[in-house]
């Protein structure tokens, strides 16, 4: 059984067990997943009280509706290729609830304004040279080339590539260039040493043009995935905010936003070290280390859901609608307001094609019942 079939028989045992239609060998089957792991303990204890609650509160649970549903949606989904393997990307939580996050028909139709443009995956930044001078490249920009350092810079609408002239001796001064993506953006790069960088809206990265000393190092904020070249010879190291991530060949994330209060990293493949200067931890595959302000917490999680981003697919499971809002604010560039500080803390679990309009991503939001949107221009206004 492959994991999308398996996840979409546990979420219909879920569902069943809410409902009490669960029969003696289907609750032996769903216990027996739940003993497997303590991800899968906690994964269903959270998913069973948030549709016990919902049914308290008057949510008509269909199953057979909302099943075939989710069957029908989820059949199409497609493979995540990446750079040397696929993986199939899940979603867990009350959406998939599979199919019972709750998308009863209802009777209030959906309010979302129809006025929001289309939104369409945009390739922009800002590269900041080392003396200061910057160019604007966007996704029309072609085949522009900047000498720096003996290293061409190439930059074209499939991304940012440095190529390595001839090398400086240890002894040069490093040049430091800066890309800067705005909110709505996103862009790729590839370092002078081969190691590749998506880079997630409203993001920064500051790099050297060559690689000359013992150690690659970088530093970032906001979010970026890297796919690190190995060379055990010089460690690469990512600082952000107190935080340093050190590899020597890998993929992983950073999420270390301005107004975050602790900087995430999840690791896909390989190892690295994650310290905050008085800890750190040696990840392995599908953990993720949350460190900053003072925590540093270690978790078992699905990497591939975290690093979908990067191929236009994004999941979140059991996330809060103000986490929901701030991603979808940046990728979107717009201004969420809450009109009710408790809607904040409504809870889903929902997969979203980035380059959707809004207006789609919102209504999917909105057809559980559960709260309104308004838009005017550029600002999403939230109501229970």
């Amino acid at each position: 059984m492959n994991r999308l079939t398996e996840r979409y028989k546990i979420a219909r045992l879920i569902a069943r067990k809410v409902s009490g239609t669960i029969s003696e060998e289907e609750a032996d089957e769903l216990d027996a997943w739940v003993e497997l792991s303590a991800r899968h303990r906690e994964e269903v204890t959270r998913i069973e009280g948030r549709l016990r609650e919902d049914i308290r509160q008057g949510c008509k649970l269909n199953m057979t509706g909302e099943w075939n549903m989710f069957q029908q949606k989820f059949s199409r989904k497609r493979s995540i290729r990446w750079w040397r393997y696929s993986a199939a990307i899940v979603v867990v939580g009350v959406c998939a609830i599979f199919g019972v996050l709750q998308l009863q028909e209802t009777k209030t139709p959906v309010q979302i304004a129809r006025s929001v443009e289309n939104n369409v995956k945009e390739y922009k930044a800002k590269l900041i040279l080392d003396d200061g001078s910057s160019v604007d490249i966007t996704d029309t920009t072609r085949h522009v080339v900047i000498a720096c350092e003996g290293t061409s810079i190439m930059a074209s609408e499939s991304g940012l590539r440095y190529e390595l002239g001839d090398s400086l001796p240890v002894s040069a001064p490093v040049k430091y260039n800066t890309l800067v993506v705005p909110r709505g953006g996103e862009y790729e790069l590839l370092l002078a040493d081969g190691t590749r960088v998506w880079m997630n809206s409203e993001s920064k990265l500051v790099y050297p043009v060559q690689f000359p000393g013992e150690r690659r190092e970088v530093e970032m904020e906001g979010e970026v995935c890297f796919l690190v070249a190995k060379n055990e010879r010089q460690p690469f190291i990512v600082k952000t905010k107190g935080v340093s991530v050190e590899v020597l060949g890998t993929f992983f994330n950073v999420e270390a936003y301005p107004g975050d209060q602790a900087i995430t990293t999840t690791l896909v493949e390989g190892r690295v070290n994650v310290s905050d200067g008085q800890r750190h931890y040696i990840m392995s595959p599908n953990q993720q280390v949350v460190a900053g302000d003072g925590q540093f917490v270690v978790r078992d999680v699905d990497a591939t859901e975290v690093v979908c981003w990067i191929e236009g697919v994004c999941y979140f499971s059991e996330a809060s609608l103000e986490n929901i809002m701030d991603k979808l604010a940046r990728w979107y560039d717009v201004e969420v307001f809450f009109a009710s500080e408790s809607a904040k803390e409504a809870h889903f679990s929902l997969e979203i094609e980035r380059y959707d309009n809004i207006a789609t991503v919102l209504s999917k939001i909105e057809k559980t019942g559960r709260v309104k949107f308004k838009i005017n221009g550029r600002i999403i206004t939230v109501e229970e």
